[in-house]
């Protein structure tokens, strides 16, 4: 008989307390590990309020280009609060601007401006709870 413990299916607590990602591109590593939050957390939903609320004020800016660019500029902002930590993955040597790669929110913000790619992968990742169930390797 299958031995299950059905609390490797309460994703609340890993959704609160993150799991480490690492994107893939395309199959290609891109060498960070993200520790991410669920979409869920009471954290994550108001914080998806008031970037619902900062985005609607945006309608009122006249330029397209202007509009687009801050759009951007709050859509990495906004994913990069569900990172809570960020870390060199395994095996790789990562650097930004010619410097090694230190954690900080600005950071995060600043690397899913210029790549899209990855800010992508992690809100897909964010997305899907099921991504939060207790295993072996997030445990």
């Amino acid at each position: 008989m299958k031995q299950i413990n059905i609390e490797d299916f309460f994703t609340a607590d890993n959704e609160v307390s993150g799991i480490w990602y690492e994107p893939k591109i395309k199959g290609e590593r891109c060498g960070l590990s993200f520790l991410v939050t669920g979409k869920d957390t009471d954290e994550n939903i108001a914080a998806s309020e008031r970037y619902e609320k900062k985005l609607a004020e945006l309608e009122d800016l006249k330029d397209p280009v202007e509009k687009a660019k801050k759009a951007k500029e709050l859509d990495a902002k906004r994913v990069a609060e569900f990172v809570k930590s960020m870390k060199v993955a395994d095996g790789c040597d990562v650097n930004f601007g010619g410097k090694q790669i230190v954690y900080s929110p600005e950071l995060v913000e600043q690397i899913f401006l210029k790549a899209p790619l990855i800010k992508a992968e992690i809100v897909k990742f964010v997305m899907d709870t099921a991504n939060f169930i207790k295993r072996e390797n997030n445990a």
